[in-house]
């Protein structure tokens, strides 16, 4: 290709292959799939960038070692990759959140050979996250419904469970009277602070729902249970490792925090605040959980091996450098970004998109949205959003055709512009957006 001396040098192929980003993804495959599949990417590239001279930036060597791994490791079977551009981080719908890398390289190194069922990788992840937290013990199974329904079954005896919120009207979006009926426990609920303090059964165990945070602190239902001479379990699934306070974000407190103000056990989704993969957790006195481990319903929710090789390399990068953690674990990256960088990373955009033919206009604004949901559970901060007014198709449209691209940018129509919340946009994303914008509004 003829070298054009008025564009910016890119890298050679040699440079990025060294990168570590990409130097990850070759060890993972043979030398001559990387030949093959790395073939003509930088001379596409040049004419890219040629051919959107003025219009398109010239992506940084960080953005161009991305997309030569996403070209290395090939498309997913059913495109099962997507760009979040909702703002929420945690909780959105159904998009999974992204693995450490080195989680995922733990998964693909144990899934590539014959390899145990579990056994010592699964007790190694356990003993580690209660050192972690804190706690006398752990247990892992593979979903946080398992996990609920273990702990119903293997702490009501037989008698009544007592659930603070949930049930009437179950923001979490966990159908608490299935599982309950499913694992023959009697659940009887109490949805304000009088009703508690009035109750007269005599429960197994007392359970506390995620909706029940705005009127009922930990240490009051804890409080109730000890009452009532019986565990405390605090049904938390976005409970992590670090309390998202300290990034500027509304409080969610930690399984530590929890287990200090007086939960027995502390039941967490893998796939929340901690940023591992998504299964059930279990934390907490040792009594409560050996109890769980030796119903014969543990042996259906246990967690296989894969899941287990994923949540050990989580909670190492916790346990290596708790500090460092924010910037290993993808939603850390997300959650902890500064709201400064989003604002340079709105505007700069917003201003890309606007040069594009098709556009009418894009602007970056500051706004309160949600990064974390669990049914009608939110926590909101502050956001950075960029509205894009297309010219010749509706909002509606380019929503429709952003979801249904090869790999989708799921978005939001609002006000007559396609909304794109940066608190949940990955910086290797941004050419991506501004491409596929393009491409949907001609």
């Amino acid at each position: 290709m003829k070298f054009e001396p008025h564009l910016p040098q890119l890298p050679s192929l040699s440079e990025l292959l060294e990168h570590p980003r990409v130097k990850g993804a070759v060890e993972r495959i043979n030398r001559s799939t990387v030949a093959q599949r790395a073939t003509g990417f930088l001379d596409e590239l040049r004419a890219t960038v040629v051919d959107r001279a003025g219009r398109l930036e010239v992506p940084s060597v960080g953005h161009l070692a991305e997309r030569l791994v996403r070209r290395l490791l090939g498309e997913p079977a059913g495109g099962g990759l997507a760009i979040n551009a909702t703002g929420v981080v945690i909780g959105a719908g159904d998009l999974a959140p992204p693995l450490a890398d080195a989680a995922a390289h733990a998964m693909l190194q144990l899934a590539g050979e014959f390899h145990h069922r579990g056994g010592a990788l699964q007790q190694a992840a356990e003993r580690e996250l209660a050192q972690l937290v804190g706690a006398e013990s752990a247990l892992v199974v593979n979903n946080l419904e398992a996990a609920i329904a273990l702990v119903l079954a293997a702490s009501s005896g037989g008698r009544d469970a007592l659930l603070i919120g949930g049930v009437e009207q179950p923001a979490s979006n966990i159908d608490w009277r299935s599982l309950a009926a499913r694992n023959g426990v009697a659940l009887r609920n109490v949805g304000d602070t009088h009703a508690l303090e009035t109750v007269d059964a005599h429960p197994a165990v007392v359970l506390r729902a995620p909706d029940s945070e705005p009127w009922l602190t930990i240490e009051a239902a804890a409080a109730a249970a000890k009452r009532f001479r019986v565990p405390f379990i605090d049904v938390a699934p976005f409970a992590g490792v670090i309390n998202p306070q300290s990034h500027g974000l509304g409080p969610v407190e930690t399984a530590a925090e929890r287990l200090a103000a007086g939960a027995d056990l502390v039941v967490i989704d893998g796939g929340g605040l901690l940023g591992g993969p998504s299964c059930g957790l279990l934390v907490g006195k040792r009594s409560v959980i050996e109890a769980a481990t030796n119903h014969p319903l543990h042996r259906l929710a246990a967690a296989n091996s894969l899941v287990a090789a994923a949540l050990h390399a989580t909670i190492h990068a916790y346990r290596d450098d708790e500090q460092g953690a924010v910037f290993a674990i993808p939603v850390w990256q997300l959650l902890s970004a500064p709201i400064a960088n989003l604002q340079q990373r709105a505007e700069r955009l917003a201003a890309l998109i606007a040069a594009l033919p098709n556009i009418d206009s894009a602007n970056a604004a500051s706004i309160e949205s949600t990064w974390l949901r669990l049914g009608e559970v939110e926590r909101r901060a502050a956001d950075w959003i960029i509205d894009v007014h297309p010219r010749d198709k509706s909002a509606a449209k380019v929503v429709a055709e952003l979801a249904a691209a090869s790999q989708p940018i799921i978005a939001a129509e609002a006000d007559g512009a396609v909304r794109l919340h940066l608190r949940s946009l990955f910086p290797r994303s941004d050419q991506r957006l501004v491409a596929e914008l393009e491409r949907c509004t001609a």
